[in-house]
């Protein structure tokens, strides 16, 4: 391949390996991001400082450097600008439209409304609206969420019609719109999935298994491959995956979901057009045995050659498994201590280092760092992880 131009918007952790597979293939790469000491800086042959979040600002840098494509990944900030500078250079990726839409919780679910896709119900909370009348049909519990904010940040849980109106509020304040869904909470099993797009045709949708953490399981930690459960459920979740994926227009993209199953029923909670975070793209590419952030790259270029890699059966389905390094207090990072046989049985990613603050496990944010590892069984994957997490100390002062 001769040297393409590729952005890539966001120079943070998620961003890294869109880098390194657009180097591996010969692009010539373009980091778009607001100054700051971000890790994917050094893997950029240049760097435009733009907010990814300005879409004109993203399209005149596109068109300074003549880009070949525009992608990014793991976050949803900048998803808009790779649409907005896809449909007006003509280059391949996701539609502004559907980066609109998979962006924004409220447009979301009208869409998934629309075309009958399996979600919760829910209702728009506007600016001078009473919370409790216009949820009155909605049952509890019952989720305050703002329309914009992704990694469960700004929503409230509600039990009873007491505590909405405060819930509201407080979603309100995280928030940069004026107005807020509430739906009903969906009491289930929650897990992922991954999927690709490409010139229409869903070329693979992937269940992925959450691990949890928390007094109620209630944050997420990691995840691993295979995901089972009932033939049922998961023949469901196919189809329900595939209706939202047309509902909101997505082509050209990786998919990242969050879904519920409850009474053997899968529900689509949300869908966006970009590549997951928090150790989906590692776990991804084990279990295909393709890189998938070089997936999107090449897609982006009109290159095809992964295809023959992961359909028609091919693809290795390797077990492997992902869970965060996590801290169970606050502190400052003084060192961190790895026992020599951790690293022959994980890979092992740290995000933090020594001189940084450590925040007490509480969101995905707070991760020190990761611990990816693959076997011959989930079960074997999932133990590799165990002693590797067991063979790690922060210590913290």
């Amino acid at each position: 391949m001769s040297e393409k131009k590729v952005l890539i918007l966001g120079a943070g952790r998620g961003q890294v390996d869109l880098y390194k597979a657009a180097k591996k293939i010969g692009a010539h790469t373009v980091a778009v991001s607001i100054p700051g000491d971000y890790p994917g800086f050094p893997f950029a042959d240049e760097i435009e400082y733009v907010d990814i979040r300005d879409k004109e600002g993203v399209l005149k840098a596109a068109e300074k450097h003549g880009a070949d494509a525009v992608v990014t990944a793991c976050v949803d900030i900048p998803v808009p600008a790779v649409g907005y500078v896809c449909d007006n250079m003509g280059l391949k990726g996701i539609s502004y439209e559907a980066a609109v839409v998979s962006t924004n919780k409220l447009l979301m679910k009208r869409a998934f409304e629309k075309d009958g896709v399996r979600t919760a119900r829910f209702v728009e909370c506007m600016p001078g609206d009473d919370p409790v009348s216009v949820s009155s049909h909605l049952n509890y519990p019952l989720i305050v969420k703002p329309v914009d904010l992704a990694g469960s940040r700004g929503i409230q849980i509600v039990e009873n019609e007491r505590d909405l109106s405060e819930a509201v509020g407080l979603t309100m304040s995280e928030t940069s719109e004026d107005y807020c869904i509430i739906e009903e909470y969906i009491d289930g099993y929650e897990f992922s999935a991954t999927a690709f797009v490409l010139d229409g045709e869903i070329l693979f949708v992937l269940p992925m298994g959450d691990v949890r953490y928390g007094e109620n399981d209630e944050i997420p930690a990691g995840h691993y491959l295979p995901y089972e459960d009932e033939p049922g459920v998961l023949e469901d979740f196919d189809r329900q995956m595939r209706a939202g994926i047309r509902a909101l227009g997505l082509d050209n993209c990786a998919v990242n979901a969050d879904v519920m199953r409850k009474d053997g029923k899968v529900y689509i909670i949300e869908m966006t057009g970009r590549l997951g975070a928090n150790c989906i793209p590692e776990l991804t590419s084990i279990y295909m045995g393709y890189d998938i952030d070089r997936m999107i790259v090449e897609a982006a270029l009109g290159e095809k050659g992964f295809l023959e890699s992961i359909m028609d059966g091919k693809a290795p389905e390797t077990p492997c498994y992902a869970q965060m390094i996590i801290s169970e207090k606050s502190g400052i990072l003084k060192d961190v201590h790895v026992d020599s046989s951790v690293r022959e049985q994980a890979d092992i990613l740290f995000f933090s280092k020594p001189g940084n603050e450590i925040r007490k496990f509480s969101c995905t944010n707070d991760c020190v760092g990761q611990i990816v590892t693959s076997g011959r069984t989930l079960e074997e994957a999932k133990e590799k992880a165990a002693a590797a997490a067991a063979g790690i100390t922060l210590d913290l002062e």
